[in-house]
Formats: C-alpha cells, structure tokens, sequence
C-alpha cells in the first residue's frame, strides 16, 4: 500500500497504543518535500488512491477493530474522515462545473432552498468551522506555529 503510514498507525490504535503529537523544539528529522507543482500532484495522487485502497479493503475503519474494542470513537472518525477524503473531489468538480453549465447554457438548475434545507446547510459549515477550531484545541499548535 502507498499509505502504509495510516495502515500502521491505524492498526495500532486498534490495538490500544496511544500516540501523542511531538514538536520538539528541534527538528528531530530532515524530510523532503515536492519541489514543483507535478511532483505535488504527484504525491497527492499517491495518497488518495491509497486512502481509497483502504477504503476498499477489509481494514476499513467503517468495520475494521469493533471486536477489540480499543479505538476511541473519535479516532475512528479521523480514520473515517482521511480514507473518505478523496471522495470529496467528486462534489468538487460538480460544484466548479455547474456554474460554468448554467451560465453557457441560460438555465438556473439549483431550485431555491427551503427553511430546513437552509438550516441544515448552516449546520454543516457551522461543523466544519467547530472542526477546524477543536483540531488547532487539541494539537497544541496556535495560529501563528501553524
């Protein structure tokens, strides 16, 4: 697998170890990183097919450790949330074409939106910006490191 690295940490997790977020004041490592646009995509391909890959086989966090017992809820939902990741460029590319449809073509195709539909379209950027917030919480890291 590509993402051997989620796999692992996953796997352990499962298991019952406990991993924690290090930043010592000193690089302990030297990695590399893309130098030009194509080697980015590059490794952004890597990793979403290897996050599908996941996705796809029996080590799923959607199913994968429930007999065990160990994985807190929370983690499983990052798991879930990374190996479902590539899947959302699918919505992406729609919602960057269907502007450009509508304009060539004369036709409005998003019907006006309910009270409800509104309010649930509310909850969801509300959530995302709840998610973003506890993630800076919880690491550690402020604003400005980050």
């Amino acid at each position: 697998s590509v993402t051997e690295d989620i796999l692992s940490g996953f796997k352990m997790h499962c298991r019952g170890w406990q991993s924690i977020y290090c930043m010592p004041t000193r690089p302990a490592f030297k990695g590399s990183a893309p130098i030009n646009l194509s080697d980015r995509l590059h490794q952004v391909l890597r990793w979403a097919l290897g996050s599908v890959e996941i996705l796809f086989s029996r080590h799923c966090p959607l199913w994968y450790g429930f007999g065990a017992g160990r994985l807190k809820w929370l983690e499983r939902l990052a798991y879930i949330n990374t190996i479902v990741y590539p899947l959302t460029s699918l919505p992406l590319v729609a919602y960057c074409t269907l502007p450009a449809i509508c304009l060539l073509t004369g036709k409005f195709i998003i019907p006006t939106l309910s009270n409800i539909a509104g309010m649930l379209f509310l909850g969801l950027f509300l959530s995302i910006i709840v998610t973003g917030v506890l993630e800076l919480r919880w690491s550690g890291v402020s604003i400005e490191e980050w």
